[in-house]
């Protein structure tokens, strides 16, 4: 006799209204950020937009800081994942090149594509800070894992400093080549941005 197969127990349907409302109020909140900033956000206008008081939200999120966690952690979550599958094998478009440095590469390709798709998302973890927000540990946490994978990729390139320091190099070139890009500094500029990534990456790899 066959031992009777067990599956997760289903949330209940308070559980999932719950999280339906909640991610409502994600994608709301999503939208004023790329209309105003991550400062405009506003949990009586995210309310409002779902035919909601503002104190029923608060049930939801205990505060703008508490919804701005959720959106922060999101995103990091986001492009960690998207960085991982790049690190396993995942190839973004344009990471082709020899085989040396061939994770990092794809690494600083996926970090690049991902900016670009999500520039609102991803000036609100690397932009400027919010003022009176600080990030809570469970952010940080995701943020040093990105860095380990950063560490991981440079591991294959051998000596010329260690691992971290080229991780550390690779990180703040990419953040700086990548934010001017998506803030529009590059605007009416006549030179290729994509070349310029590109020898940039080839330069992290040498």
């Amino acid at each position: 006799m066959s031992e009777a197969t067990t599956s997760p127990t289903p949330p209940d349907r308070r559980a999932r209204l719950r999280e339906q409302t909640r991610r409502e109020a994600k994608d709301i909140a999503l939208d004023q950020l790329a209309r105003t900033g991550p400062a405009g956000i506003s949990v009586n206008a995210i309310a409002k937009a779902m035919g909601m008081t503002g104190p029923a939200l608060y049930r939801y999120f205990a505060s703008r800081d508490e919804l701005l966690t959720a959106l922060i952690a999101d995103a990091y979550t986001d492009l960690a994942d998207t960085l991982t599958r790049a690190g396993d094998g995942e190839a973004p478009e344009g990471a082709a090149g020899s085989a040396r440095g061939a994770r990092l590469r794809r690494f600083a390709y996926a970090w690049r594509t991902w900016a670009k798709e999500h520039p609102d998302r991803y000036l609100l973890i690397y932009g400027t800070p919010v003022p009176g927000y600080s990030a809570p540990e469970e952010t940080r946490t995701i943020a040093s894992g990105m860095m380990r994978s950063a560490v991981a990729a440079c591991e294959e390139l051998g000596p010329a400093g260690t691992a971290e320091d080229r991780a550390l190099r690779a990180w703040t070139r990419m953040h700086g080549l990548v934010g001017l890009e998506i803030a529009g500094h590059f605007d009416g500029m006549d030179f290729d941005v994509d070349r310029l990534f590109s020898e940039e990456v080839e330069s992290l790899i040498r």
